[in-house]
């Protein structure tokens, strides 16, 4: 495992954009993967493998590298980490985590959901009304979804996990976030139908930052 991280490290310090979209893309297609298996298993059907849909979810992660590179470094200038040789973790450090999930959560999240489920929409080759009928259906559920889990999982990528590496924890995360939201649906009859895709995949190669871990 040691050596596939310092390998995965080497060729994202020279092609960052390249790597991390590959890896994000790739880390998406586990996801929808683990996702479909889990609606075979929830509603007691044969497991039947849609490559078609797989794909979509790799080109969607791949495809928002540029987007939230340029975005993860509008943070970064934003709302800047103290910049100390040593871990601390004080009131300045605090206020700019917050202030990074706050904009992530308010900008990022409600654009990125809209964003996610528009472009799956016309990547299945349907049509606008489609489009305007799933955001209907599905985009506030989804977003209060999003709200329940992200901004904790966001403070810990923004706050402790250095820059380089937040693209394939908040990917992991989101396989399990996909698992999850699939588990809390078969608890319950009255639940919420929100489909095993979703938006939150975040991809950001700047790795340029003063040290981004204060403790």
């Amino acid at each position: 495992m040691g050596s596939i991280l310092r390998a995965w490290t080497a060729m994202a310090e020279k092609q960052p954009l390249l790597t991390i979209a590959v890896t994000n893309g790739t880390l998406g297609g586990i996801g929808d993967l683990l996702a479909q298996t889990i609606e075979c298993h929830n509603s007691k059907k044969r497991f039947t493998w849609n490559p078609q849909r797989t794909l979509r979810f790799v080109a969607w992660g791949a495809i928002c590298a540029p987007i939230f590179h340029k975005w993860y470094q509008l943070l970064n200038r934003k709302f800047p980490l103290p910049a100390t040789q040593k871990q601390v973790i004080n009131k300045g450090f605090v206020a700019a985590v917050t202030q990074r999930v706050a904009a992530d959560q308010c900008v990022y999240a409600p654009i990125g959901i809209a964003g996610f489920y528009v472009a799956m929409n016309f990547m299945e080759g349907r049509n606008w009304e489609s489009a305007k009928a799933r955001l209907r259906e599905y985009y506030w559920p989804t977003l209060a979804a999003n709200y329940a889990v992200w901004p904790t999982v966001q403070a810990i990528n923004f706050g402790f996990v250095p820059p380089l590496y937040r693209v394939p924890f908040s990917s992991i995360v989101s396989i399990f976030w996909n698992s999850f939201i699939s588990w809390a649906n078969a608890q319950s009859s009255s639940a919420v139908d929100v489909p095993m895709e979703t938006a939150h995949t975040h991809v950001e190669p700047h790795r340029h930052e003063t040290i981004d871990v204060k403790a």
